[in-house]
């Protein structure tokens, strides 16, 4: 490979939906995008809305419509498109993309994964990069190098925006997910009956809505809970609410939780999987029993009533993500990874 100045850097997502991972993906490359000694190049599943929003900022992005494995035309893109552009590091995401990767011949592969995948996926993948400490030590318990897998968690954008003072007689739960079982949202609509103070706002979309709205008629929650489509300016949300509620029954990292930190709202979520690794109880957060509606309520109706507690969830959410989880912090991380491991050029 002939010497560069700049690190070439090809980013490969094959999702096409709306999701933690997708988010992040489109976070990172955006700031990837701003450091000036990196020339970055993405290629994505056919997507308008996503392309619609990269190329506002990112000019070279490749698209392939029928991103499927068994498709012989998606490998040769693929490799054409490394070959053209000669990358010293090519960043897949998922089990899709990591999946067509060639075996790296002059550049290095990484296979990112924030979920507990089937690694047969990453089999030409040089590195790992997990979002969690406990997924990296499921990667290497399954036969990694652990020189070859590294740990980076995922960062939020700052929060730009001016929070706003709720003035109405009830206090308002924001839930910021896709529609899906994992994701619990249906737990979450069950405590409602029994907060009677209290509106929901539940931003997302997915394959779940019709169950969600035969719990609304159930329950008869027409006027307590609003769903809206999901947007990329979360902060409007954010900013309005008082609490932010993760009712996940599973959830690898939960990106939300830092958001949360960022916007100086408390959260409250169930002590699963990323989140529950996040939060420490009562200190940045909130616990409340995995699945268990009761608790969940209970821990609401304790937390609005201590404004001393929320006080210090606050504070202490805010120092976790400003000294953990801050954009300028995990790109740092990610490019001395992506220089110490490239290719000798």
């Amino acid at each position: 490979m002939a010497k560069n100045i700049k690190m070439k850097i090809l980013n490969v997502l094959g999702g096409a939906n709306k999701g933690g991972a997708e988010n992040f993906f489109e976070r990172l490359s955006f700031a990837i995008e701003k450091r000036k000694n990196i020339e970055l190049e993405l290629l994505i599943r056919k997507n308008q809305e996503r392309y619609d929003l990269l190329n506002k900022r990112i000019k070279k992005i490749h698209q392939i419509k029928n991103f499927y494995f068994f498709n012989p035309f998606c490998h040769k893109k693929i490799e054409d498109i490394i070959e053209e552009f000669q990358p010293n590091i090519v960043l897949s995401w998922m089990n899709r993309a990591s999946s067509f990767l060639p075996v790296s011949n002059g550049w290095v592969n990484i296979g990112r994964i924030g979920g507990y995948y089937k690694l047969k996926n990453y089999v030409n993948c040089d590195f790992i990069i997990t979002n969690t400490e406990d997924l990296k030590e499921y990667v290497i318990e399954s036969g990694w190098d652990p020189n070859k897998v590294e740990y980076i968690p995922n960062f939020v954008k700052n929060n730009e925006s001016t929070k706003t003072l709720n003035r109405s007689a009830f206090k308002e739960i924001v839930c910021l997910s896709r529609f899906h079982r994992n994701k619990g949202i249906d737990i979450l609509l069950k405590a409602m009956p029994y907060l009677k103070n209290f509106r929901l706002k539940i931003v997302g979309q997915g394959s779940e809505k019709n169950q969600y709205d035969k719990l609304i008629k159930k329950y008869s929650l027409e006027k307590n809970v609003t769903f809206y489509r999901w947007t990329n300016n979360i902060s409007e949300f954010l900013n309005a609410a008082d609490y932010l509620v993760c009712p996940s029954r599973h959830e690898p990292f939960g990106n939300i939780v830092i958001d949360g930190w960022a916007h100086k709202i408390p959260v409250i979520v169930s002590d699963t999987g990323g989140p529950g690794l996040l939060v420490k109880n009562n200190f940045n957060g909130i616990k409340f029993k995995n699945e268990d509606v009761f608790d969940l309520i209970d821990k609401i109706k304790f937390l609005d009533l201590n404004k001393v507690l929320q006080k210090k969830l606050i504070k202490n959410g805010y120092n976790n993500y400003k000294t953990k989880y801050s954009e300028q912090l995990i790109i740092d991380k990610y490019i001395n990874f992506f220089e110490k491991i490239k290719c000798a050029e």
